[in-house]
């Protein structure tokens, strides 16, 4: 499993749902972005989820920017 990835099966799982049409359904409803992988079945990360949450961390590229080695 790789860190941040939830497939369909994980999604199902915590929200109860048992068809992904309506898993997908629910992830518009709340604004949350994903992938469609084979057969259809949707995918997204924990980045994504949060960042419908309005949870959104800074990007890796813009760090650098916020962190200077002159202010340590």
């Amino acid at each position: 499993m790789m860190y941040g990835l939830l497939t369909c099966d994980q999604l199902l799982h915590v929200t109860g749902y048992e068809r992904p049409s309506d898993l997908c359904r629910a992830l518009d409803a709340q604004g949350v972005r994903y992938f469609k992988g084979k057969g259809g079945k949707p995918w997204t990360t924990i980045d994504l989820i949060n960042a419908a949450a309005g949870l959104v961390r800074p990007a890796y590229d813009q760090q650098d920017e916020l962190l200077d080695p002159d202010d340590v």
